[in-house]
């Protein structure tokens, strides 16, 4: 669904996965000379929280070979290869389940063999499918055939590899476990994302705003709850209408009217101004957007006397 998810940038959604308690068009953008009833849109831009560098780092895999043999050399030539990769082996896939189910351990990817007694690996995928549809599923066999391929990939593998001899066969498991755990850590961070998104925006926990050349062209119900103004006062109006102490804001200010496509992200606190001109204490952290087909800036506001 969603891969190279930007860290303190942001992704484009469908509005679809934001209708779980009010209409995605409440809080949807509201564009220059557009009544709010009017905006409709099929996506929307959602900002996603920066976070400190993530390296892959530890990768933890759950390897299911009923041969012990088999069992122990493939864990033992996985870690060898990589370094990063921990792996917990078990012979059959009751036991496999049973560590799934633990609340200690985590893992970012299965390794299974196909043919296994009592329950066979594709049985194994769709009982790990119903209780983790996401989490990474490689089969690992020796008896590969394309109908054993068909019924993995409709089942819902991850991938599919058919053992051979020589050590190549582990580096290249190694890699496919590597992949696949990255886009799975990937897709967390997004509905991680998206979970902050929410909180932020339908619970009104922080304004939004976009700017695009020099001008308001997006407020959420919050920011205008902060300054006093009504969406269709700001909307139009340039960024410096809501500053109080053009010194403390210069930064922010010269970001905003620069150039999106030089400038990545950017954080301020400043003084800003109320419409009775009352003064107050606010945050913004924001960064580059690409909105309504052009370049500007989506900023994150908090209000710092709350």
């Amino acid at each position: 669904m969603v891969s190279n998810l930007p860290d303190g940038g942001t992704i484009q959604v469908s509005r679809a996965l934001l209708r779980d308690s009010r209409r995605a068009t409440r809080e949807g953008p509201l564009l220059r000379g557009q009544p709010t009833e009017a905006v409709e849109s099929d996506h929307v831009e959602i900002p996603v929280p920066a976070t400190t560098a993530d390296e892959l780092g530890a990768v933890r895999v759950l390897y299911v070979d009923d041969d012990p043999e088999i069992n122990e050399l493939t864990k033992t030539f996985l870690e060898r290869v990589d370094d990063d990769i921990s792996v917990v082996a078990e012979t059959s896939v009751i036991a496999a389940l049973d560590h799934l189910r633990a609340d200690d351990l985590e893992f970012d990817c299965i390794v299974s063999d196909y043919d296994m007694p009592n329950t066979n690996g594709l049985e194994f995928l769709e009982i790990v499918r119903e209780e983790h549809p996401d989490l990474p599923f490689i089969l690992f066999t020796g008896k590969g055939s394309e109908e054993i391929a068909s019924e993995a990939i409709s089942a819902g593998v991850t991938d599919y590899m058919q053992k051979s001899s020589g050590n190549e066969q582990y580096e290249m498991l190694a890699n496919r476990v590597q992949n696949a755990a990255k886009r799975y850590r990937t897709q967390r961070r997004f509905w991680d994302a998206l979970s902050w998104y929410r909180r932020l925006v339908e619970q009104s926990l922080a304004g939004v705003f976009i700017v695009q050349s020099d001008e308001l062209v997006y407020v959420n119900e919050h920011f205008t709850e902060i300054f006093g103004y009504s969406r269709r006062e700001l909307i139009g109006s340039t960024p410096d209408v809501l500053v109080s102490d053009y010194g403390d804001a210069a930064e922010l200010l010269e970001h905003l009217t620069g150039d999106p496509r030089i400038t990545d992200t950017f954080q301020c606190e400043f003084t800003g101004q109320r419409r009775d001109g009352g003064d107050i204490p606010v945050e913004v952290h924001g960064g580059t957007i690409t909105y309504d087909g052009a370049p500007g800036y989506i900023g994150i506001l908090w209000d710092r006397s709350e």
